[in-house]
Parts: structure tokens; C-alpha cells; sequence
């Protein structure tokens, strides 16, 4: 029975969900009755880059190069070190906005970029536990013929 990576907890408040492309936050607590929610969307590309930097880059730094193939090239987009920069610029913008911090991406000199956050946890779920899509009834279009 296989698992597929859902997406990542940062925190105990922020989820990435990565299929439906947002990163949210949740906030409250027990004892309050009101709830705060805030949401990100990320473009093709964005999104990409963080999901990348979130499996390889936790444990080690990832190289430009790396990015620029896996990132860019894989995807037949025109890589550059301006788009690396204005596209990690604006991720650690809406990063920011969810009050993470602001070298939650770090760029490490010389070298490459890496999550600088230590509780970034992967949420898996289990293919058999997927949900089936419910069975449309046929819709009867004489009501007089039952």
C-alpha cells in the first residue's frame, strides 16, 4: 500500500497543502472562540520551488544549478539567477505575511538556499485512503413513469 506526500506542517499552525497550491494558517486556541485564517497561492513556479526546497533542502543546502534544472529547465522555462531572486523574493514576502520568519529561506553564500526552520514536518496519506468520488443518480425526466 503505497503513501503520497499531502504536504508539509511548518510550525503547528501553517499547512502547505500542495494540491490545491496554498499554504494556510490557523490560529487559535481552546479556550478563545474565534478563529483567525489566512491562505497563500502560488503560482506554477512558486510552487514548485517551495515544494523543492521543502523535500531536498531541510537537511541540506541546495545548489542554483540544482534549482535552475529541477526548477526551470525540467519544466522547458529559461532559468536565471534574476528569477531565482524575484521568485524567492516574492515566496519569502507571502512567507512573511504568515508571520514566518524572514530568513526562513536561507541563502547560504556562495553556495546555495536551504529551509532555515527546524519544525517542518511531511504529511502523507495512503492511496487507499482517497476518497471516491460519489455516483451521480440518472436524473428521470418523466416523473409520471414510476
Amino acid at each position: 500500500m503505497g503513501y503520497r506526500l499531502y504536504g508539509f506542517m511548518i510550525g503547528e499552525e501553517i499547512h502547505f497543502d500542495i494540491s490545491n497550491r496554498r499554504l494556510y494558517r490557523l490560529t487559535g486556541s481552546h479556550t478563545e472562540k474565534s478563529m483567525a485564517f489566512a491562505s497563500i497561492y502560488f503560482n506554477e513556479t512558486m510552487l514548485r520551488l517551495f515544494l523543492y526546497l521543502l523535500e531536498h533542502g531541510r537537511r541540506k543546502i541546495i545548489a542554483k544549478e540544482e534549482l535552475f534544472e529541477k526548477i526551470w529547465e525540467e519544466n522547458n522555462l529559461s532559468p536565471s539567477t534574476q528569477r531565482l531572486w524575484q521568485v524567492l523574493h516574492n515566496l519569502n514576502k507571502k512567507l512573511s505575511l504568515l508571520g514566518l520568519p524572514d530568513d526562513f529561506i536561507r541563502n547560504v553564500k556562495g553556495r546555495g538556499y536551504m529551509i532555515n526552520y527546524p519544525n517542518v514536518t511531511p504529511v502523507y496519506y495512503r492511496l487507499s485512503e482517497l476518497p471516491t468520488q460519489p455516483v451521480k443518480k440518472e436524473e428521470k425526466t418523466d416523473s409520471l413513469s414510476e
